[in-house]
């Protein structure tokens, strides 16, 4: 999945988990108008850098954000029944309350997600990853997910295999483990 260019984009991605990739085809040149300036003012370098004409209102890209990239690698859609939805705030809620989906768990295990909630982590965005390699101590090393700051860096594709840094300056960050719904 790394190296496709795929653009970081909230609340895009994930809805067809038997998709050949995560992301979906979004046109940017049509929402680009509706974003705020602020959002603009952030985004534009980094899609310029990646090549992107954020002013062509043909412009099309394929696009994702990180709960539906994981949603999508766990094979699963983010919009599992009418009036649900899969992010990290839902996830964050469900591993440390009830654990119908997901089920906190205290040391990382490959596999295994990494996220925290937008409510109370001083964010913009909660954020979540899937760990792919985990130290001698019980924490995550190596994870894979799809984030705006992952796309600033050449090559310009949202999901990348990095460190678990994000995360470990995240107060609020947990794993947990997903469980399937049965019908």
């Amino acid at each position: 999945m790394v190296g496709r260019h795929t653009v970081y984009w909230a609340g895009a991605g994930g809805f067809d988990p038997l998709a050949p990739t995560p992301a979906q085809p979004l046109a940017i040149g049509q929402k680009w108008p509706g974003l705020s300036a602020a959002e603009q003012a952030q985004l534009r370098p980094m899609a310029e850098a990646a090549g992107l004409d954020v002013d062509d209102p043909q412009l099309v890209a394929p696009a994702c954000d990180c709960s539906g990239f994981v949603c999508w690698a766990m094979g699963i859609a983010r919009n599992p029944a009418p009036g649900r939805w899969i992010n990290t705030d839902s996830i964050w809620e469900d591993a440390t309350g009830r654990g119908a989906q997901f089920r906190q768990i205290e040391r990382a295990a490959p596999g295994c997600l990494v996220v925290y909630p937008k409510e109370g982590s001083g964010e913009t965005y909660g954020h979540v990853a899937l760990v792919t390699e985990v130290a001698n101590d019980g924490r995550a090393a190596r994870i894979v997910h799809c984030s705006a700051k992952n796309f600033s860096a050449a090559p310009a594709d949202a999901i990348k295999i990095t460190t678990a840094r994000v995360f470990e300056d995240q107060g609020k960050s947990i794993y947990a483990w997903f469980r399937p719904m049965t019908p």
